[in-house]
């Protein structure tokens, strides 16, 4: 037991050795930033979220990837700060995400992230995560995507909840 956080140490550092996809988007009222890795295995995702007006939500998480063909599924969860204008607070989502290659340089893609009230801190009810868009790989490791993003922040309180992600975006990626 006293080598499990040595071993959780090493599993993060071969996790952020792992190729990934770096992307940036940018939608109506926000933009975000993630890091997904790709492969099979253990990966370390990042992800962060700014709305203009209401805040902005990031952290990080470990996911499961197990690739099926022209399809990989992938299963996890992330520990999110967030940060709106209606106040502070933490949670832990769990969910997966799922990409599907239709053809050689383009794929569907799609993620659900949720945290109920007993995996959130203070007045936050649930947080719910969703996104799904189409990538194409134009060349070498540059990727554009396009897509649709809902981020969610409930709060017992309805004049504090705060969605800082409901609508399209368009991004662009490297791919390492």
């Amino acid at each position: 037991m006293k080598h499990l956080p040595l071993l959780l140490a090493l599993a993060g550092l071969s996790a952020a050795a792992q190729a990934a996809d770096y992307s940036l988007q940018a939608g109506k009222d926000y933009y975000q930033f993630s890091r997904t890795p790709q492969g099979a295995g253990i990966g370390l995702t990042l992800d962060y979220i700014d709305h203009k007006d209401h805040g902005s939500a990031g952290g990080a998480g470990l996911e499961f990837a197990l690739p099926l063909g022209r399809l990989t599924l992938a299963g996890g969860g992330k520990l999110m700060a967030l940060d709106p204008d209606s106040g502070s607070g933490t949670a832990a989502l769990l969910g997966g995400r799922a990409s599907f290659e239709l053809a050689p340089k383009i794929s569907l893609y799609g993620q659900a992230y949720y945290a109920p009230s007993s995996f959130s801190s203070g007045s936050v009810d649930k947080v719910s995560d969703v996104g799904a868009g189409v990538r194409w790989n134009v060349f070498g490791p540059l990727a554009v995507d396009a897509g649709y993003r809902y981020f969610d922040i409930s709060r017992s309180e309805d004049s504090r909840s705060r969605k800082l992600a409901d609508g399209w975006y368009l991004g662009a990626g490297l791919v390492f």
